[in-house]
């Protein structure tokens, strides 16, 4: 259907895709349109794709504090996705976003400003409106944290 590295469409997926109304979401680890730390594999992305194979980035991270390196499966609630990157952000240790299917990203938290954790990896979760989901890192005792986040 589609093979990555051909220009800025990203590199290194590694996450799960989704299916909604047809369309594969997907992240990127590394690729997109912006360096990455000074590499020229970028700093990951998300896309879609068609079932006939029709490619469009929605977002390439790198190109401020909205993250980096997306690692993890996104979510969809109520046609609006959900996901994170494992690194950047305001704080560095990555982003908690949401992203519409047309493209329009918001960050809702960026970790390591205090003891809520660092460097998330792992999919999110909806529960009756609030998100839930873990980071590998951070928290009191170093270790990672388990989250919950009210979009």
């Amino acid at each position: 259907m589609h093979s990555f590295g051909s220009g800025s469409d990203g590199r290194f997926p590694q996450a799960g895709l989704i299916d909604v109304n047809g369309t594969f979401y997907g992240t990127t680890d590394g690729g997109g349109s912006y360096p990455c730390n000074g590499f020229y594999q970028g700093c990951g992305t998300v896309f879609s794709i068609t079932m006939n194979g029709t490619e469009k980035v929605l977002d390439s991270y790198g190109s401020g504090s909205d993250g980096s390196a997306p690692q993890a499966s996104l979510i969809d609630v109520k046609n609006t996705l959900y996901g994170s990157t494992s690194s950047g952000g305001t704080y560095g240790d990555g982003t908690i976003f949401s992203i519409t299917m047309n493209g329009t990203e918001k960050v809702l938290h960026s970790f390591g400003s205090g003891s809520d954790g660092s460097t998330p990896r792992a999919s999110l979760i909806d529960v009756k409106g609030s998100l839930y989901g873990t980071t590998s890192l951070g928290g009191t005792h170093g270790n990672g944290t388990v989250f919950s986040l009210t979009p």
